[in-house]
């Protein structure tokens, strides 16, 4: 079955969720590091083929007033080059997704500071998550 491909957007990281085969699951895979969109969109490939995923998830960070801003339209061409890249892509509302990801690293006693590689992969687990949830109910 094919997995889905939740994505943290950042301009030098991203954090890679991954679902599990039957599509309920979030989990965490990895942060890469970049340095141009073709570097990056060649590592999602390469994860993608291994992992025979067919969708992506992206986190879409629309202002709280629901406006567009630099990062929205950086996103908007990421989503373009993915799409190209034979991706079904969407867009997943990521508004409060990494404060949301420290709040549950600090229930855990997990330090959010020395760890933002682990903040950016659990908001990558927490926005796939958000789109498992309601596509299950589309």
């Amino acid at each position: 079955m094919e997995r889905i491909l939740g994505i943290d957007f950042g301009l030098s990281k991203v954090g890679v969720a991954i679902s599990d085969p039957s599509g309920i699951i979030s989990l965490p895979l990895k942060v890469i590091r970049y340095n141009d969109r073709k570097e990056l969109i060649n590592s999602l490939t390469s994860i993608s083929k291994e992992k025979n995923v067919k969708k992506i998830v992206i986190g879409y960070p629309i202002g709280m007033n629901y406006e567009k801003n630099e990062m929205t339209k950086i996103i908007d061409l990421f989503k373009e080059d993915m799409q190209k890249a034979g991706f079904e892509v969407f867009l997943e509302d990521e508004r409060l997704s990494s404060e949301y990801a420290k709040k549950v690293m600090i229930e855990q006693n997990i330090k959010t500071g020395k760890n933002k590689e682990l903040v950016d992969l659990t908001a990558a687990s927490i926005i796939l998550q958000t789109y498992l949830d309601r596509s299950k109910h589309l």
